[in-house]
């Protein structure tokens, strides 16, 4: 990334606060460079100041529903440019220039490819010429493949600027799709348009309560693929290195698998001591393992809870039990299960779990974590992990935004 993209502004016609896709992506955006120190700012006609830390410079008539605008897209729809138009830019213009030229980097989210605005269009079509390579339109929608603005597909400006490709401005889609169809409209190769996903806040959606969040975003979790939970206290019938040593294989095999082990040591034997530093010896040899009793971490059962929502699969090798809890609160999280094949886990799973033998290798147990994973449903929550937000603005957004200029 390049040290010298220190000023982000945002454009859209709305701020983050109004509820919808472009704006919440816009927040995602926002929030992550206000956090890698960047001064980051948002210019839109509507709207509050979402998310915080984040400036939002209020230009009236940027907005999609100003009562000018509303007019000027009325007579533009009928095939006129009326003579306010040209007033309606040239105000835009001085009031949206001072910014732009402020800025590393101008990131437009929509207006670009959309005719919401076509003033405010023509103002960032002129400012990217005069700024080349400053400028990034990053595209969720092409009003040209859309019916409900057939009467605004008109050649000529300003009806045109959204068909083609501005000089200067790096063009960046949420979707290959969304990438054809700009190819195929502004004659752009489509190895100069970058495709970066939108993302999802996983936490949000399972209810992580903010404990369980902070833990998954310091152990990293939101990364697992998959994240396999054993929630027991640490006792040597549990077979804890068992589910270590799977979680290695699974690594070997190209998954980024992690594992959590969620218990203390059991406290009515004192050889447990013992057989914790056995597993941090051995956990220190596989990526991904987490002994939060290793951590010093002890976690309330909520938390636990939360542990359950984010895990993919329920790995419980041990060679002996009383009942099986844990698969029980693993059934009510529709988690697949692998367990030892002993009488009391049988009678708790019954023919749901994937069951292995009770001196299972890791290579047997990993065996059977990945026939588990091998269903639509399971296929589907990987694929939902893997646009966690975290993820795709360290991996994808930032490196765009931050990157090199066109």
């Amino acid at each position: 990334m390049t040290s010298g993209v220190r000023r982000i502004l945002f454009v859209h016609y709305t701020t983050p606060a109004i509820l919808g896709g472009v704006e919440q992506v816009m927040a995602a955006h926002a929030a992550a460079l206000h956090a890698a120190g960047k001064d980051v700012a948002v210019l839109a006609g509507r709207g509050a100041a979402v998310p915080r830390g984040v400036r939002v410079i209020r230009v009236a008539e940027a907005d999609s529903r100003h009562p000018a605008v509303e007019r000027d897209l009325a007579a533009l729809a009928s095939g006129i440019v009326p003579p306010e138009h040209d007033k309606l830019v040239a105000r835009l213009l001085t009031r949206v220039r001072p910014h732009v030229e402020r800025a590393d980097r101008v990131v437009v989210h929509n207006v670009m490819t959309m005719p919401l605005n076509l003033a405010l269009t023509s103002v960032l079509a002129t400012l990217a010429r005069e700024h080349p390579g400053r400028f990034i339109a990053w595209t969720h929608d092409i009003s040209y493949f859309d019916e409900r603005y057939a009467a605004l597909r008109r050649e000529g400006p300003p009806w045109d600027l959204v068909t083609r490709a501005i000089p200067g401005v790096r063009y960046v889609t949420v979707s290959e799709e969304r990438a054809e169809q700009l190819a195929q409209l502004t004659g752009l190769a489509h190895r100069d348009i970058e495709v970066v996903t939108n993302g999802i806040d996983v936490a949000e959606v399972l209810g992580l309560a903010p404990t369980g969040h902070r833990l998954a975003q310091r152990l990293r979790l939101f990364d697992a693929d998959p994240l396999l939970l054993l929630p027991v206290r640490l006792t040597r019938r549990k077979r804890i290195e068992a589910a270590i040593d799977a979680t290695a294989v699974l690594r070997r095999r190209g998954h980024t698998a992690m594992l959590v082990v969620t218990g203390t040591v059991g406290p009515h034997n004192a050889a447990n001591k013992e057989y914790l530093a056995e597993l941090v010896a051995r956990a220190e040899k596989v990526e991904g393992v987490h002994l939060l009793a290793s951590l010093g971490v002890r976690i309330k059962y909520g938390t636990v809870v939360d542990l359950y929502a984010l895990a993919d699969v329920l790995v419980f090798p041990s060679e002996s039990e009383g009942f099986g809890i844990p698969m029980l609160e693993a059934g009510l999280h529709r988690m697949p299960i692998v367990c030892s094949d002993i009488p009391a886990l049988r009678e708790t799973g019954g023919d749901d779990p994937l069951y292995v033998p009770p001196d299972a290798s890791g290579e047997v147990i990993a065996d059977a974590i990945e026939r588990a994973l091998d269903t639509p449903v399971m296929r589907m929550r990987a694929r939902a992990r893997a646009h966690a937000w975290p993820r795709v603005l360290r991996e994808r957004v930032l490196p765009v935004i931050l990157g090199r200029a066109a």
